[in-house]
């Protein structure tokens, strides 16, 4: 079965919205919880459906800047840091270039908390680079909902085993926030781009380095003023259907085996919000590839 925009909100409903709506139904009900929730998630997101993914602060909220600059920051034409700069200095405060380099992979467990406040989740989250991500939500009831990057497609599979693949702007998020676990790669590409300004995310004052990763992909990278590390980023893909945003908030920032990371985070996709608190975080940990497999209930 393939998933478009339309149809992958039925699927954004049992990620986020609709999740707590599975603690009180069977298996066999789990289908029309979702759909209504799906229905919630459309009216917010005007259609355009959510998904999983990892990042950001509870705390953190939307861009509050000025808009005279695009991605809501503040331009000022003195005073700021060259992207070189902004990228040697986040190296620094993540653990150094070779601590970075060396890292392969993350396997990272922590609860999931739907937007109220109101019900929470245990979520694994396994990330291999280049490109593999797996986000794995279990309800208290033992049953799993998985959402998968092999690095070419992205697909969900769902409560009663089935199978729905990521098409047109929602698979590009997912597969460009896949390679995102690549930071190499993502620097490299940041490198070509510009300061535009500043912007307050939150409590935090940022600045703010723009890029074009693919033509009708633009990403922003917001950098904490006074620590240095990424707080906040912004991918808007053009379609033909208009803009699809991911927005993805982190913080927290804990020392793991000489690397920082984020043990807040907060993904907001075309209305639908995922919010993850990390209590466990491992790094170079063997991840073996058989989990990025596509399931047998998978179109051959």
């Amino acid at each position: 079965m393939r998933t478009d925009l339309r149809s992958t909100s039925l699927l954004a409903g049992v990620l986020a919205a609709g999740i707590s709506g599975l603690l009180s139904v069977s298996c066999g009900a789990q289908q029309a919880a979702a759909q209504s929730a799906a229905a919630s998630a459309e009216a917010r997101a005007g259609l355009l459906p959510g998904g999983l993914p990892a990042g950001a602060t509870a705390n953190a909220s939307a861009a509050s800047a000025s808009t005279s600059a695009p991605g809501g920051a503040k331009a000022v034409d003195a005073g700021l840091p060259t992207v070189k700069e902004l990228l040697k200095r986040n190296d620094e405060v993540m653990g150094g270039a070779e601590v970075l380099n060396k890292s392969t992979t993350r396997r990272m467990k922590g609860l999931y908390q739907t937007e109220d406040g109101s019900s929470f989740f245990s979520i694994e989250i396994f990330q291999k680079t280049p490109n593999k991500s797996l986000y794995k939500i279990t309800l208290p009831n033992g049953v799993e909902v998985r959402d998968v990057c092999d690095g070419q497609t992205a697909w969900i599979e769902d409560a009663r085993g089935g199978y729905h693949q990521y098409e047109g702007a929602a698979l590009a998020s997912r597969l460009h926030a896949a390679s995102f676990a690549d930071r190499g790669k993502v620097f490299l590409l940041a490198a070509t781009g510009k300061v535009i300004g500043e912007a307050k995310i939150g409590q935090h004052n940022t600045y703010v380095v723009e890029f074009t990763p693919e033509k009708s992909l633009v990403s922003r990278l917001y950098f904490d003023v006074d620590s240095g590390y990424v707080v906040h980023t912004e991918d808007v893909l053009t379609t033909k259907d208009g803009p699809y945003t991911l927005k993805l908030d982190l913080d927290d920032y804990r020392e793991v085996a000489g690397l920082k990371v984020p043990y807040r985070m907060k993904r907001q996709e075309k209305g639908v919000v995922l919010n993850i608190r990390l209590v466990q975080v491992s790094v170079n940990a063997p991840i073996d590839d058989d989990i990025f497999l596509k399931p047998e209930s998978a179109p051959k």
